[in-house]
């Protein structure tokens, strides 16, 4: 399938080269709204335009893309990038690394990002646009909701919840049965020991309360 790229930044160079070691898709170019990328090559692949060009792109038969935009704590932009691209009538492929560990069982929603050393295990459910970061322990029973962000390192125990839009941070941790509410954050090397409410940031060992979120 021949897809496009949405976003040219870090993010975006490890989707393609994700996407190029599946050979499963051709990527035709990427597009980003910083103007100053026009025309630049990102490994190799070059910068079309803005988001304005991606309805030319479909009329041309492009089908498919990838969201080649992370998310650092506030995964609402990653979201909106994703139900645009949805209601322009393109497929959100899956990137998986063949170096990622995925359970048969386990359940994958679209447009999932799954990066090298990932493991997730048996019967662990993630919904669409979802990021499982590099070395990222998804285990058994984990319910991952829309476009939520396991960072870097960061070990989810059996059964625990992360609802939707919620960032877990590189190397946090999250007991078994714990649910991390949606829109929450979990900062870098926390260890979650209790439930975390929704838009609520916590830090620490054990992970405690920061702040309310809007």
């Amino acid at each position: 399938m021949k897809v496009v790229g949405i976003g040219a930044g870090g993010h975006a160079k490890v989707v393609i080269e994700i996407l190029r070691s599946a050979s499963q898709h051709e990527i035709v170019g990427l597009v980003d709204q910083n103007g100053d990328l026009c025309n630049t090559l990102i490994l190799g692949i070059r910068v079309l335009g803005n988001d304005n060009f991606l309805s030319e792109l479909k009329q041309q038969g492009v089908a498919g893309a990838f969201i080649g935009v992370g998310s650092v704590a506030d995964t609402r932009g990653r979201r909106e990038i994703y139900e645009q691209t949805v209601r322009l009538g393109f497929t959100v492929v899956d990137a998986i690394h063949a170096a990622a560990c995925v359970s048969p069982s386990a359940k994958l929603g679209s447009g999932i990002t799954v990066m090298s050393g990932a493991i997730i295990g048996a019967d662990a459910q993630l919904g669409k646009n979802v990021i499982v970061n590099s070395g990222a322990i998804v285990e058994h029973d984990c319910v991952i909701g829309d476009h939520v962000h396991i960072a870097p390192g960061a070990m989810l125990s059996g059964g625990a919840k992360v609802e939707e839009g919620a960032h877990v941070g590189i190397g946090a941790v999250v007991l078994q049965q714990r649910r991390i509410g949606a829109h929450a954050v979990v900062g870098a090397g926390a260890v979650v020991i209790s439930d975390v409410p929704p838009r609520t940031t916590v830090v620490g060992m054990p992970a405690r309360g920061l702040v309310k979120r809007i």
